[in-house]
């Protein structure tokens, strides 16, 4: 009987061994796809998600509470929107009407970085600086076309607007 016993373990210590051996190694991580196939496709998005952000800041600013245009922004953008907004609200000032998107013009896609930049030009001629007592307060000296310079940054599945700086183009109506 000894020697059945014997031939069972080395069975079984052959058969453990096995299958250890057979056990995958660690899973392989997967190379990260890019969020655009091309610097046009690129381009094209963020043109898109400039536009929905400053829709969705047409509707804050129309009082709608369901929109979140701070949702498109992260970094020093959304720093600068969020100090603008509190400062709006300590001198009880608020902006009403609507800006609009005159141009986009793509500079660079740095698709090692996932990072697009592009100089935009915004239309603010519909827009007015009030204070608490519906008085226009803009100041007169503000351009009819305000330039931008735009960052944005890939994030997983979306481009968010990382900074936004006063552009050194020209902007022509």
């Amino acid at each position: 009987m000894e020697p059945l016993r014997a031939g069972i373990a080395v069975v079984l210590v052959a058969t453990a061994v096995g299958l250890v051996g057979c056990t995958p190694g660690p899973a392989p991580k997967p190379t990260p796809t890019p969020l655009f196939t091309s610097e046009a496709e690129a381009f094209k998005a963020a043109e898109q998600v400039y536009r929905d952000y400053n829709e969705a800041s047409n509707e804050r600013r129309e009082g709608k509470e369901d929109v979140d245009p701070q949702s498109f922004l992260s970094g020093q953008a959304l720093d600068d929107d969020i100090n603008a907004q509190r400062m709006f609200k300590e001198k009880h000032l608020k902006i009403v009407g609507p800006n609009r998107v005159s141009s986009f013009d793509p500079i660079d896609y740095d698709q090692a970085r996932g990072q697009i930049s592009a100089n935009l030009c915004v239309d603010v001629t519909q827009s007015r600086v009030v204070d608490d007592s519906g008085a226009d307060v803009t100041p007169s000296t503000r351009a009819g076309l305000v330039a931008l310079h735009v960052t944005m940054t890939e994030r997983r599945d979306h481009l968010e607007i990382t900074s936004a700086v006063a552009g050194e183009h020209s902007c022509r109506p």
